[in-house]
């Protein structure tokens, strides 16, 4: 039986062009075990080839039916090439880090086949430094950046003697609610706490009006009151991707000396960086530019398939020059979100996050964000939770693990950050023609972060 796509999914479904395609990825790099041989990955490859596709959403592919037609569904495929799907590639020499981001941008500037099952994975090899990277994509109509990262680490184990752990495509769902709360228990609180219908609209478009009415001072910022710049180009089909790397001790440092929170001291960073990066290129807006950060809908327990999303827009204040007054007004703009978002209820931050987004997924999926001069947002910070703990794969330790994401007509930069043990990775993703230097965002990130230490008075 096909199963329709919700609202969200359909949209990155729609939204799709020959220009901008709606896939997400992870980066993962491993260290090979000291005691693995020159056949190492080989043998791994082959291993995970074992492994079925027999798990939602990786054996889903869109409906070829007449309901496919009329509205996109998905429908089991129980014929799947594990070949095509999962690929071996090695680098050329030397194998540096430049030669991994060249085939990792140019993977994610190819289309996955609407034919399939909308996901592919790559294991590359050949490294210089003792590693090997996995490059997995998927269709964001799929599967969302938080699932995405809890996924793949399912197929992961805190014991690095564990060498028989399952591909993630053979990987059951986990249940809702398993393990926490018993089931008539959390079904009893649900159904007190459910919102009337009355109660849920007029939750989102009090919160919706509050947003497009928002008044100067008040550090909320509505949608399309961004000023353009090169952040804001018609993007073209090819990737940029670089990566940094941070350390979460250093930044909960100035967060506590600042009084904000890491995720504000992760905004400020990327703040610093872009206003650097513009003022370089001569086309840093008077005006402050505007960041989109995506806030989870889901609890612990919802990890599954599909996007459970809603959005905050946020000043990143890049119109001021003094680090110390650029940290408080964003600081300032997002406890105004956060004060907004509390105020609804699930149902409603549902509902509110349609109606705000309603006009850009208009233009998007019709194509008329391509000629809009005012963007909604300037760009995109998204701060994924990813595990704590050292994680191995059938022996081999994770390094390190940088989100890959997409980009959108007007919106030429996405940075989507992701946490694992003890290390912020930043991943910036970017059309190739609009920011061909994006690894100088990356460096100026580090250096970003430098500046906030000394401010502060930060002590390593």
């Amino acid at each position: 039986m096909a199963k329709r796509l919700n609202l969200a999914d359909a949209f990155f479904l729609n939204a799709e062009s020959r220009d901008a395609y709606m896939h997400v990825a992870m980066l993962h790099r491993y260290q090979i075990p000291a005691d693995g041989g020159d056949n190492w990955v080989a043998e791994q490859v082959e291993k995970m080839r074992q492994f079925p596709v027999d798990q939602q959403p990786f054996n889903l592919r869109l409906s070829s039916g007449l309901i496919g037609k009329i509205a996109p569904a998905w429908e089991v495929d129980s014929n799947i090439d594990i070949d095509y799907h999962l690929r071996h590639a090695a680098l050329p020499k030397p194998g540096g880090e430049r030669e991994l981001g060249v085939l990792v941008s140019r993977l994610h500037s190819q289309p996955l086949d609407k034919n399939r099952p909308l996901w592919e994975c790559t294991i590359i090899e050949g490294l210089n430094d003792g590693t090997f990277a996995l490059y997995f994509k998927i269709h964001h109509a799929l599967m969302d950046g938080m699932s995405g990262s809890r996924t793949m680490s399912r197929c992961l184990s805190p014991n690095p003697d564990e060498t028989n752990m399952p591909s993630f495509w053979a990987m059951p769902p986990l249940p809702r609610g398993a393990g926490r709360i018993p089931k008539a228990i959390a079904e009893t609180a649900q159904a007190l706490a459910r919102p009337t219908v009355l109660n849920v609209l007029a939750q989102a478009f009090s919160a919706w009006f509050k947003m497009l009415r928002a008044a100067p001072g008040s550090g909320l910022i509505g949608p399309y009151r961004s000023p353009t710049c090169a952040l804001n180009a018609i993007v073209s089909p090819q990737r940029r991707f670089a990566t940094q790397s941070l350390p979460i001790d250093r930044m909960k440092r100035v967060g506590e000396r600042a009084g904000g929170t890491l995720n504000d001291v992760v905004l400020a960073t990327c703040a610093t960086a872009l206003r650097r990066y513009l003022l370089e290129i001569n086309d840093l807006p008077a005006k402050p530019l505007l960041s989109s950060i995506p806030v989870s809908l889901r609890t612990r327990e919802e990890a599954g398939e599909g996007n459970g999303i809603s959005l905050a827009l946020s000043s990143l204040a890049t119109h001021i020059a003094d680090p110390k007054q650029r940290f408080d007004s964003i600081k300032a703009s997002m406890q105004a979100n956060k004060n907004l978002l509390a105020t609804l209820s699930k149902p409603a931050m549902t509902l509110y996050t349609n109606l705000l987004m309603a006009p850009f997924m208009i233009g998007q999926m019709t194509g008329l964000a391509a000629r809009t001069h005012r963007p909604m947002y300037n760009t995109m910070v998204s701060n994924v939770p990813g595990p704590s703990e050292v994680l191995y794969l059938n022996g081999a330790r994770l390094v390190s693990a940088y989100p890959v994401s997409l980009i959108f007509n007007g919106q030429a930069l996405n940075i989507t950050i992701l946490s694992y043990d003890g290390q912020m990775h930043f991943g910036f993703t970017a059309c190739r023609v609009a920011l061909p230097h994006v690894q100088k965002l990356a460096v100026y990130l580090g250096d970003a972060l430098d500046e906030l230490e000394r401010v502060y008075g930060v002590v390593a």
